[in-house]
């Protein structure tokens, strides 16, 4: 019986599953906040404005912002950001939800 490489069943399991987003450095799960919770954030000044938090990601990864979320990790608030690259790779960018420091770049 042939075996699959890894990297092919990896692919084929990550395809298969909706993908919670976690950090690999962290053993802290990341969950991802609602509209309305993402706002409240924001106006409790808790976080950046999600537009700051935009700009950080396409600097750290150039690109156009197609996705961003504000989550929580831990006690920590995360801006999880995607971003599309002309060559049409996607990077996700993680940043400190208050300073919009790059935590991560995958």
């Amino acid at each position: 019986m042939s075996m699959m490489p890894v990297e092919p069943l990896l692919a084929l399991s990550l395809l298969a599953t909706p993908l919670p987003i976690v950090n690999v450095d962290s053993q802290a799960p990341i969950s991802c906040l609602s509209a309305d919770e993402t706002r409240e954030a924001v106006a409790e000044g808790r976080v950046m404005q999600p537009a700051q938090a935009s700009h950080h990601a396409r600097v750290a990864a150039p690109g156009e912002v197609v996705r961003i979320r504000l989550c929580r990790q831990g006690d920590d608030f995360v801006y999880v950001v995607t971003t599309l690259k002309r060559d049409g790779r996607v990077a996700r960018v993680t940043l400190e939800g208050q300073s919009g420091k790059v935590s991560a770049i995958r």
